[in-house]
């Protein structure tokens, strides 16, 4: 009984450190793609002018 509730434990553990993981990742590349588009953003110029049309950033 209680090495059943460890095992479930450590399941629940892992799988928690893998999502942190996952959203870790996911705002590192919504940081990366805001300071692309602040690169290629020049005030009298819009975006949608420099990137290739049908390309995302």
């Amino acid at each position: 009984m209680v090495q059943s509730e460890e095992v479930k434990i450590d399941k629940l553990a892992q799988e928690a450190e893998l999502n942190l993981e996952i959203d870790y990742e996911r705002r590192d590349l919504k940081a990366q793609r805001e300071l692309t588009k602040q690169h290629l953003y020049d005030g009298s110029k819009k975006l949608k002018h420099t990137v290739p049309k049908g390309k995302r950033i």
